[in-house]
C-alpha cells in the first residue's frame, strides 16, 4: 500500500511530467535526453523535501538547474574534443594519424562511453575514483569502463588494431 507521500509524488508525476519533459525537450532539442533530465528532475524532487504544496512553478525550477547543467557538461564535452583535436595535431606527424583516429573514434561515440573512457584515460581516473565521479558502484563503473571499451574497439579502424597486434 502507498503511503500519503508516495500517493503524493505519483500525482506530481502524473499531472506535470508532460509539461516538465516539453519544458526541457524545446531547450535541448533531444528527445531522448529530455527524457532521462525530465526523470532526473522528479528523482530530485523526490529526494529533496518538497514544500507544502509543490507545483509546476518549482519544478520549472528544477528543470532550469537540470538544464543549466547540462549545457554546462555539453560545454565541457566541446572543449574537451577541442583539446583532444589540438592534442591529435601537436602530437607530431607519425603519430598524428593515429591520435587523429582515436579523437575521430570517441566523436563517434555516445556521450556516456566517451565520458567513461575520458575519465578513465585522459584524466586518469581508477576504477573507484572512476565511480565515484559517476555517482555509481566501484562494480557498476567497471561495467560501464568495460562497455566503454567494447564499444570504442568496434568502431575503431582495422587498420590501427592490426598495428596494435604482435
Amino acid at each position: 500500500m502507498l503511503g500519503a507521500r508516495e500517493r503524493s509524488f505519483t500525482a506530481l508525476h502524473s499531472e506535470h511530467f508532460g509539461r516538465i519533459y516539453r519544458y526541457i525537450a524545446y531547450r535541448i532539442n533531444d528527445a531522448d535526453r529530455a527524457e532521462e533530465l525530465a526523470a532526473d528532475v522528479f528523482r530530485i524532487a523526490w529526494e529533496k523535501d518538497l514544500p507544502e504544496e509543490p507545483g509546476i512553478g518549482w519544478l520549472i525550477a528544477v528543470a532550469r538547474n537540470v538544464v543549466a547543467n547540462e549545457y554546462k557538461g555539453r560545454l565541457r564535452q566541446q572543449l574537451l574534443r577541442q583539446g583532444l583535436q589540438e592534442g591529435a595535431r601537436a602530437a607530431g606527424a607519425a603519430n598524428d594519424t593515429e591520435s587523429g583516429a582515436v579523437a575521430d573514434v570517441l566523436a563517434k561515440l555516445n556521450e556516456k562511453h566517451r565520458e567513461v573512457l575520458i575519465l578513465a584515460y585522459w584524466d586518469g581516473l581508477t576504477t573507484a575514483e572512476l565511480a565515484q565521479s559517476l555517482g555509481c558502484s566501484i562494480s557498476a563503473a567497471g561495467v560501464r569502463l568495460h562497455r566503454a571499451r567494447k564499444a570504442f574497439a568496434g568502431i575503431v579502424p582495422a587498420h590501427l588494431m592490426n598495428e596494435r597486434m604482435p
